[in-house]
């Protein structure tokens, strides 16, 4: 017989002692069929690896819990719950391939082994093996046929491998032999709701929240109520989950909108006053019932809301006096508006929104000298200018035609915010509206010396270069660049169609031309352009769609006359 050595006190536990251990001479009914039994199986031994591979495992120990087990089964190769220890422990490290061997050697052992079938079929389904996953499930079935466990996971599978007739097969089979399956009625809703079965979708839902209700499965449905326009349900489904969770923040939201595409302004308000009632000062729902009543017109009603905010809550966001003043400026209260907005202090989050507002009105109020005398009064202070008060007043000195203050209050945006890449785009874009091309382009090269990824810079420099016919090959490599930043935008891709044409290459100009046209179809230049790619490319009769379309969007009168006589050549050449 083997000799058992005692490693230090955990051994001791299951063996008295070394010297006590009993010999085939002392106990001659152990002594029986010693050769076999001896050689196959130490209980004493296996156990003792067992627990030094559980506690090993439970400490994450997983490359000495597997040794453990191994060792277990060395001296008892029988022992089932140690063989699907290890079998579990390959799985958990991710040896996979290796946990199938160990599974399918204890199934062959143990034929009628429900449990390791079990694990073996979700072995598979994680491994993506769908196809023996759905076999070994049904090897389990044919042992068992109601195994419900079996049925639910094998059910599912065919719902996946989108083999739905044996799913609905499977899944009805589970619920006639556990009418309590709550699984059961959950898988069967999505998978008639796959099916277009929408009346068994409903009622497994239903069986479903009836077995064991639950929030999401609830939300499930009254999003499925909603697809199919069953307001009314969907709005009930809601409620009930309202009752069961009153501050649940998504059945809330998702009640409200639904209230509101309804056009059930007062129901939307009430259930958002409900939860106001619940949160006390939740910034956001006040926000939103003020914007409801705005967008809704009622301001008198928004006005008093968002002023019971402000007087309840003395810390309460400034964003609500913005809202309060927009209010106002909304139902034509301009100065009770500018009022308000007086209110908001520098270091406000919503400051510059606030001027920006206060400039509105006043220019509203034809107040030109106001908004003039309050933006110089912010710029000239260190703690109120901000980058777009310059702007804006620059702005109004050139719409007031005077030019020359208009790039005064830039040269001080320039100094007050030096090698600013937003400062300089916009002194180019000024000095473009007033005409000034050359000196535009090189503030907008000052722009790509400090940026030299800024795509509006680029593009305007290319387009421009290209338009005037110059530096062509420069202009390419710019628009091309501006393209891969902006690939969505139709004007940038205009830019890029324009280059080829400029080049002479007419066939890749309309090539790329249309594809602004799809991202800007309502652009009357982008639309002449393509028009004029057709012409050169000589196909007149698809520059005419583009001419008459562009002809049609054309607000300015001369452009849209230059267009028509584009369309009058082109018909009078087709009547020759």
């Amino acid at each position: 017989m083997k000799k058992i050595i005692c490693l230090g006190f955990s051994l001791l536990l299951f063996c008295s002692s070394c010297s006590g251990l009993q010999t085939e001479e002392s106990n001659p009914a152990l002594a029986l069929d010693s050769e076999s039994y001896s050689d196959s199986v130490d209980t004493a031994c296996s156990y003792f690896y067992f627990m030094w591979g559980r506690s090993a495992e439970l400490e994450g120990k997983f490359a000495e819990a597997m040794e453990a087990y191994e060792k277990a089964l060395v001296c008892d190769p029988g022992a089932h719950s140690i063989a699907m220890k290890r079998a579990m422990l390959l799985m958990n490290s991710g040896k996979n391939e290796q946990a199938v061997v160990a599974l399918e050697k204890i199934i062959a052992a143990n034929p009628d082994d429900l449990d390791a079938r079990s694990l073996l079929a979700n072995l598979y389904a994680a491994m993506d093996r769908y196809d023996d996953a759905v076999k070994t499930y049904l090897a389990i079935l044919k042992i068992e046929p109601d195994d419900t466990h079996s049925l639910l996971l094998l059910g599912a599978l065919y719902a996946k491998k989108r083999d739905y007739g044996q799913a609905r097969k499977t899944l009805e089979h589970l619920v006639a032999v556990d009418p309590y399956s709550f699984m059961g009625y959950s898988y069967l809703a999505k998978l008639y709701r796959e099916l277009r079965f929408y009346n068994k979708a409903f009622d497994a839902y239903h069986k479903a929240l009836d077995l064991n209700w639950s929030a999401p499965l609830a939300m499930e449905l009254a999003g499925f109520y909603e697809s199919g326009k069953r307001f009314t349900d969907a709005e009930d489904v809601y409620l009930s989950i309202l009752e069961h969770e009153e501050t649940n923040d998504e059945a809330t939201e998702r009640l409200i909108r639904l209230y509101l595409h309804q056009k059930k302004i007062d129901e939307a308000l009430g259930e958002l006053e409900r939860l106001r009632s619940i949160r006390e000062d939740d910034e956001r729902l006040d926000l939103t019932i003020g914007r409801i009543l705005l967008d809704q017109k009622r301001f008198d009603e928004a006005a008093e809301h968002f002023s019971r905010v402000l007087s309840e809550n003395r810390n309460a966001p400034d964003a609500v006096r913005t809202m309060l003043a927009l209010t106002y400026y909304e139902s034509g209260k301009l100065p009770q508006a500018r009022q308000v907005l007086a209110t908001i202090q520098p270091e406000s989050d919503v400051f510059e929104d606030s001027i920006l507002m206060r400039i509105r009105i006043l220019q509203e109020e034809k107040d030109l000298d106001g908004a003039e005398k309050l933006l110089q009064e912010l710029i000239g202070n260190e703690e109120t200018r901000r980058k777009e008060f310059y702007f804006v007043l620059a702005s109004l000195y050139r719409k007031e035609d005077r030019p020359e203050e208009g790039r005064a209050v830039f040269k001080q945006a320039v100094k007050a915010f030096p090698d600013n890449v937003k400062v300089l785009f916009e002194y180019a874009l000024f000095l473009d509206r007033l005409g000034e091309i050359d000196e535009a382009i090189v503030q907008m090269e000052k722009v790509l010396l400090l940026d030299p990824d800024e795509p509006n810079a680029l593009n305007y420099v290319g387009y421009t270069w290209a338009d005037r016919g110059i530096n062509l090959g420069k202009s390419l490599e710019y628009v091309s660049r501006a393209v891969i930043l902006k690939p969505e935008d139709g004007y940038v891709q205009d830019s890029l169609g324009w280059v080829y044409f400029k080049i002479g290459d007419f066939s890749r100009a309309v090539e790329e031309l249309e594809k602004a046209v799809a991202l800007q179809n309502d652009d009357p230049t982008i639309n002449e352009h393509l028009g004029d790619a057709y012409l050169k490319k000589g196909e007149p009769e698809k520059a005419l769609v583009f001419y008459l379309q562009a002809a049609a969007l054309y607000q300015d009168e001369d452009k849209k006359e230059q267009v028509i006589v584009k369309i009058r050549e082109i018909r009078n050449r087709d009547s020759e």
